[in-house]
C-alpha cells in the first residue's frame, strides 16, 4: 500500500516526520511521501527514517497555488499542486516557499487580530510557539479550542455537540460568521509547476474534487499543457464516484494515477469514534482498489 500525501507537524499536522514514517510501517505502507504545506523543512528527516526502515520514501510538499482561467483574475480558481521526488536542495524551490511562509505571517497575525475582535481569547504567542513553518487555520484554531472560555461559547454556538470536528470550527468562524478572515499564502500555478519541474520532481493535483468540478476537464488539458503529470484521483476528500471520475479524465488525458489520504492525524481517543483518521479506512478499502484498477500494488 502507498500513501503519497502525508502531513507533519510542519504544517498542520500531529505528527513529526518520524513519527509518521513509523506508524506508516506498522500499518504495512511499503511507500510513502510527506507533503507539508508550503514547506518542506520535514523532508529529510523523513527520508531518513524511512530509509532507515526499508521503506521507500519520497520527497514531497503540497503548494498552495491560484489558475485565472483564460488569463481571467476574476475567474481564478485555488488550487493544491503536489510535487514530488524532487532536489530538495534547489535554490530556487528552497527561496520560493520561504517567501510564501514569510509572506504568510502579517495574515496569520491579521486572523489573530479579527478574532481578538470578536473577543475570542487567543494569544499571538501560543499561535507562533510551533515547529510549523507555514502556519495554517488548523494551527490558530488548535489555539482557540485548549482555552476553556473559548471552547465553552463553541458548545453554545454548536448547539452542545458532544463533538465538534475543527474543520468545522474553521468553517464557521474563519469563513462564515465574521468573513473570509483567513487567507492561504499562493504562488500561481504555472510558477509552483516550474519550481518543482526545475527541481527534478512531477507535478500531481491534489483531490480535484476539493477545487474543481465534474465539468472542469478544460482546466485539467490546460494543466497538462503547462507541464502537470498526474492526478490524486484516489483521495479520502472523494467519493467513489469521484474516485472513478478523476481516474477517468487522467486516462482520457493520458495523466498518471496517484493515491493520497491527506492524513493529518487521528481525532482523539475519547471521541469513541470507530473511525478515527483516512489512515483507519481508506487504506482497507483502497488497497483493492489500488491494486486492482492502478496496478500500484
Amino acid at each position: 500500500m502507498i500513501d503519497l500525501h502525508i502531513h507533519s507537524y510542519y504544517s498542520d499536522g500531529v505528527y513529526s516526520p518520524k513519527e509518521l514514517v513509523q506508524c506508516a510501517k506498522e500499518l504495512g505502507l511499503s511507500t510513502v511521501c510527506l507533503t507539508d504545506h508550503n514547506g518542506i523543512d520535514g523532508v529529510e528527516e523523513f527520508l531518513t527514517t524511512g530509509q532507515s526502515l526499508g521503506m521507500k520514501v519520497i520527497s514531497g510538499v503540497e503548494i498552495y497555488s491560484y489558475l485565472d482561467v483564460g488569463g481571467l483574475s476574476n475567474n481564478r480558481k485555488h488550487i493544491h499542486i503536489l510535487g514530488y521526488d524532487f532536489d530538495t536542495k534547489n535554490k530556487a524551490l528552497n527561496k520560493a516557499l520561504k517567501k510564501l511562509q514569510k509572506r504568510h505571517i502579517p495574515q496569520v497575525k491579521t486572523t489573530i487580530k479579527a478574532l481578538q475582535e470578536h473577543e475570542w481569547n487567543i494569544d499571538e504567542k501560543k499561535v507562533f510557539d510551533t515547529k510549523a513553518t507555514y502556519i495554517g487555520s488548523a494551527t490558530i484554531a488548535g489555539v482557540i479550542i485548549k482555552d476553556s472560555q473559548n471552547w465553552e461559547r463553541i458548545q453554545k454556538d454548536f448547539k452542545n455537540r458532544k463533538i465538534i470536528p475543527i474543520t468545522e470550527i474553521i468553517g464557521k468562524y474563519f469563513f462564515k460568521a465574521y468573513g473570509r478572515i483567513y487567507e492561504e499564502s499562493e504562488i500561481s500555478i504555472e510558477k509552483a509547476i516550474t519550481l518543482i519541474k526545475n527541481a527534478g520532481g512531477k507535478i500531481v493535483l491534489a483531490h480535484p474534487g476539493q477545487h474543481l468540478s465534474w465539468e472542469d476537464e478544460d482546466i485539467i488539458v490546460e494543466l497538462k499543457q503547462i507541464g502537470l503529470d498526474g492526478i490524486e484521483a484516489v483521495t479520502s476528500h472523494h467519493s467513489w464516484q469521484e474516485i472513478e471520475h478523476w481516474q477517468i479524465v487522467a486516462k482520457e488525458l493520458d495523466l498518471m494515477i496517484t493515491v493520497g489520504s491527506d492524513f493529518h492525524g487521528y481525532v482523539p481517543k475519547e471521541w469513541d469514534f470507530i473511525i478515527r483518521g483516512p489512515w483507519d479506512y481508506f487504506f482497507q478499502q483502497c488497497d483493492r482498489y489500488s491494486r486492482h484498477f492502478l496496478n500500484l500494488g
